[in-house]
């Protein structure tokens, strides 16, 4: 018999560990980028459907043009004479969003820095959410085959 619970205790642990894994991890992000004059730069994130997405550009000395699209091009997000701007939007779909810096109408260099995080859901709920239930399953079921494993007097 406890040869037989130990095999259901690694079955259970085996899917909760293969869950986690299948989880990932949300992504935070931090770049600067030198965007020289009469330029553009593009910089890519792969997401799911979804997935939100928030963050903040900061242009120093002045402005620039600032756009996301969606894997289709299709433009989400689109500002002009940006020095400083908060940004967020929910993927609609899964694929490779673009982000799109423009400095095409300056004869200086820019430096931008881009700070984005990328929050994943599964089953509607935050992944955070998900791996903190799978912890404390993974306890209970410590606590149980403990307790069934304990002598009893």
């Amino acid at each position: 018999m406890v040869a037989m619970s130990m095999k259901s205790l690694l079955a259970v642990l085996c899917v909760l560990l293969a869950f986690v894994l299948m989880c990932g991890f949300a992504i935070a992000y931090s770049e600067t980028i030198e965007l020289p004059a009469g330029e553009s730069v593009t910089r890519t994130v792969n997401l799911n459907e979804g997935d939100e997405v928030s963050g903040r550009i900061t242009v120093i000395p002045a402005s620039i043009n600032f756009s996301i699209s969606d894997s289709d091009d299709i433009i989400i997000l689109n500002y002009t004479n940006v020095a400083q701007k908060d940004f967020q939007f929910t993927a609609l779909k899964t694929g490779t969003y673009d982000f799109h810096f423009e400095n095409w109408f300056s004869e200086e260099i820019k430096v931008l820095t881009l700070n984005y995080n990328v929050q994943h859901y599964i089953f509607g709920f935050p992944q955070e959410y998900i791996l903190v239930f799978v912890i404390v399953g993974l306890a209970l079921v410590a606590v149980v085959v403990f307790v069934a494993m304990s002598p009893r007097p």
